[in-house]
């Protein structure tokens, strides 16, 4: 009976090519003249072209901030706030993968509120609500664009903002655009959805909407995913990973983040400079299997989503089972790696433990409570 808070953007749209009709939200929005941010990649690949030649014939103006890096530093977004200013623009697009979407909110943050991403970092902090934004993901993976949420490293350190002030105010996911996205992207951004969802779904502060949300996602990611990267054309499966993957931005806002996995996963990017979904999904087939032990009543309906039969199993059988079912779906996709092949040894063991307790929110969300030898040890069996 967890309180129920849902924070969204105003709009959310799910449509094949609905990034044709950009002008008429930038107009929604009073919007002449627009600063997107996006990434050299999104930038080379033809995307910023097609939209600001779009709009442009409907007489908007939009000037491109096109530096973020993967893992973005907060200089990026002081980078594109400086453009922003100095263009005089009245708002944000964040067209790409997290990173993208991550510098846009920020941005658009300080534009109304002032002062440095550092002034707003942690939960609840931000007091007015963000300029103008609109977001577009091109991958199937953070649910960034709906998520209130935004990610930068900041002394060399992930830190966030938590805030719903900073979610869009209109969200245009366009499955069209995650075609081109190659095959171990779409997995492992794929696998960070997942993630998402399962997290939200054992998070201490889950509730029924959280659990109807996460339940959603999860049978599309589990339905789509190894279709998705088997055949990146098929435009059935990149439509629903990228739905599921929007539910996977959805349930976080619900429960205020993720949970443990990410918290691996952050210690990873922290000592390795592992790409954020990559190291969600080399912890997985480990981190779950641990911390299902607090939710076992949950189980049943998590078996049936990823296809296993609950009759006459007990709850913690059936952790074992989703478990051996979850690492199937890792394997299937290619993410099954041991850390050693990102040059991990036994030595960093220490180092990680003390990564991963740094992340104190979202280690604190999974209902059970690992201790730095749990820690220890499942960082141990990942190597």
């Amino acid at each position: 009976m967890n309180k129920i808070y849902f924070k969204s953007p105003t709009a959310f749209v799910v449509e094949n090519r609905c990034t044709d009709e950009l002008h008429i939200y930038l107009k929604k929005l009073g919007i002449t003249k627009c600063l997107v941010v996006t990434d050299p990649t999104i930038n080379k690949l033809g995307m910023v072209e097609r939209i600001t030649e779009k709009a442009g014939a409907h007489g908007i103006e939009l000037v491109v901030y096109a530096d973020c890096e993967p893992e973005p530093p907060v200089g990026n977004m002081e980078s594109a706030l400086k453009q922003y200013q100095a263009e005089r623009c009245q708002g944000i697009v964040g067209l790409g993968g997290g990173s993208a979407m991550d510098v846009a909110k920020a941005a658009a943050m300080l534009v109304t509120n002032g002062g440095s991403y550092q002034d707003y970092i942690g939960v609840n902090r931000v007091p007015k609500r963000c300029a103008p934004l609109i977001l577009i993901p091109t991958t199937s993976g953070t649910g960034s664009e709906v998520s209130m949420f935004s990610i930068m490293m900041v002394d060399g350190v992930k830190a966030g903002v938590c805030d719903e002030n900073i979610t869009a105010h209109i969200a245009l996911v366009n499955p069209e655009l995650t075609a081109t996205v190659p095959r171990n992207i779409t997995a492992s951004t794929g696998l960070d959805a997942f993630c998402h969802l399962l997290e939200c779904y054992i998070s201490v502060y889950a509730n029924s909407m959280s659990d109807m949300i996460a339940l959603e996602g999860l049978g599309y990611v589990w339905k789509y995913l190894r279709k998705a990267v088997g055949d990146g054309g098929n435009s059935e499966a990149r439509y629903w990973m990228s739905y599921a993957s929007a539910l996977g931005g959805f349930g976080p806002n619900l429960v205020d983040g993720c949970a443990a996995n990410h918290g691996f996963a952050f210690a990873l990017g922290a000592v390795y400079h592992l790409g954020h979904g990559l190291a969600n999904a080399l912890m997985l087939p480990y981190v779950f299997p641990v911390v299902a032990r607090a939710e076992l009543e949950k189980m049943p309906k998590l078996a049936a989503v990823v296809g296993i039969s609950a009759d006459g199993k007990t709850n913690l059988e059936l952790v074992s089972e989703i478990s051996d079912a979850i690492r199937g779906l890792v394997e299937d996709v290619g993410c099954f790696k041991p850390l050693s092949q990102f040059g991990a040894t036994p030595a960093d063991l220490d180092r990680l433990v003390d990564e991963a307790n740094l992340q104190t929110r979202v280690m604190g969300h999974s209902s059970w409570k690992l201790s730095s030898e749990e820690i220890r040890e499942i960082f141990r069996c990942a190597l």
